[in-house]
């Protein structure tokens, strides 16, 4: 028990770019013949600019409605933070559908990189974009309006990632959602606790357990995710030791996990959802394991012994995007920091693998999260007395807070973008927030009464 009480007071310690978002959707269309537009983001020097023509048009809504539609559109764009966003006071349409007259160039819409243009007809909302350079119009999708807006909300966001892989061949994430625990009450003197689910803009709190026990730490499974339901893993005290367990967001049945003896703590998805790597104490001590999993068929094998070290803690593991290393939290050398080792050589060392000091700067850093680009670290670590979220950039080798305040804050958890994370601060008002490393402006998402922490943002 002191084991355990151990590593979960690490996790009370503290706990630009690749999109890997899966779209599935059967409301949006495109024709695949389209144009193709393509801007990588890796070439980007200066964010393209994109004009917003404003189609008087409403189809069967009022005025009202198409602007709520299109303001949901607009903060999509702006907070991607990859468009530089001028919101049109006419209609360009009619101007690119036909010859383009000398006056109509020197509008501002033509000197951007792409125009936007939607336009609702009947109860259809239809998205397409303009190249002024190539004089060429690109069809984005058609999405069926509903007039419920919670649900049209839902498919404009879907039609932004689309738009986002249009232009960038790396979809948006204004559409993905981000899961969390909340307790909420105490039976007989125990917290029972609940998983919850959120859209990244925090709207559509929805509760997916309704537990008697204590959950902790759920990750949404890669790759799982359909238009109705997804699986994920977390951890669970019903059978008294945590155990990791797996389930199905529209299913009430859970299954345990790992057949291994001890407690199960702390587990880490890789990627493509092959791997989960954990702690456990079988052994007597607090390890680090990998256990080999597939998304459908559940774990294959026995799990694997990684690292491991008399007197010590292991904690918080993480994958790199490629699933060949973990970076980990170990107090090995006296306070808790990260490590980074590489799985193959670890495999081979037998538990005792060579292993690389991450955090040299920070005495007691903990809860690494591993941005889907590769090229990032965030974690938890102390800075003017209190506990705030650190970026290491891995190629630069520099790092540095992008929070602050008089409170403590942990577990960290990328976005699929690499450009936002999500993160819950601590104590009795323990709430989730989310932040990108651009502006640095922590945004509060409204999870209601209780105790919210422990949130990962969907990878898929």
């Amino acid at each position: 028990m002191q084991l355990i009480k151990k590593i979960l007071s690490y996790l009370y310690l503290a706990k630009f770019s690749c999109l890997l978002f899966f779209l599935s959707s059967s409301f949006v269309t495109a024709k695949s013949s389209s144009p193709s537009i393509v801007i990588p983001l890796e070439m980007v020097k200066s964010l393209p600019s994109i004009y917003f023509s404003d189609n008087p048009s409403c189809g069967q809504f009022d005025v009202a409605y198409k602007e709520s539609l299109y303001e949901v559109l607009k903060s999509d764009i702006e907070e991607s933070h990859h468009f530089d966003l001028t919101m049109g006071k006419i209609d360009i349409e009619p101007l690119v559908s036909g010859p383009l007259k000398n006056s109509a160039k020197e509008l501002a819409a033509f000197s951007a990189d792409l125009v936007l243009l939607p336009k609702i007809a009947s109860k259809d909302l239809t998205l397409k974009i303009y190249e002024p350079r190539f004089h060429q119009t690109s069809l984005i999708g058609t999405i069926p309006l509903s007039g419920n807006l919670d649900e049209d909300h839902q498919k404009i966001h879907l039609l932004f990632d689309l738009m986002h892989l249009k232009v960038f061949r790396q979809e948006g994430i204004a559409s993905s959602k981000i899961l969390f625990c909340k307790k909420t009450e105490e039976i007989d003197g125990e917290w029972i606790s609940d998983i919850y689910e959120v859209q990244q803009d925090g709207t559509h709190l929805k509760k997916i357990t309704s537990s008697q026990n204590y959950l902790i730490t759920p990750l949404m499974v890669p790759k799982t995710r359909t238009e109705n339901s997804y699986d994920y893993i977390y951890v669970s005290y019903e059978m008294g030791q945590p155990k990791i367990f797996k389930a199905n967001s529209s299913s009430t049945l859970t299954v345990p996990l790992l057949q291994i003896r001890g407690n199960q703590l702390l587990p880490a998805l890789s990627p493509v959802g092959d791997k989960i790597a954990f702690i456990c104490d079988a052994s007597g001590r607090t390890d680090l394991f990998l256990q080999q999993f597939h998304p459908q068929k559940g774990v294959i094998g026995k799990p694997i012994q990684l690292f491991s070290k008399g007197n010590s803690t292991q904690a918080s593991p993480t994958f790199s995007p490629c699933g060949s290393k973990l970076a980990f939290v170990s107090d090995k050398d006296g306070s808790p920091k990260i490590y980074i080792l590489e799985i193959i050589d670890a495999i081979r060392s037998q538990k005792t693998p060579h292993v690389r000091l991450l955090t040299i700067n920070h005495k007691e850093s903990t809860c690494p999260s591993w941005s889907p680009d590769g090229k990032k670290i965030a974690f938890s670590a102390m800075n003017e007395g209190y506990r705030q979220i650190w970026v290491m950039d891995l190629d630069k080798k520099i790092e540095m807070p992008i929070t602050n305040g008089p409170i403590d804050k942990e577990n960290p958890s990328w976005a699929p973008d690499s450009i936002h994370l999500v993160y819950n601060t601590t104590g009795k008002e323990s709430q989730i927030y989310t932040i990108d490393i651009v502006k640095q402006k922590p945004v509060k998402i409204p999870t209601g009464d209780g105790i919210s922490h422990f949130p990962s943002w969907e990878q898929r």
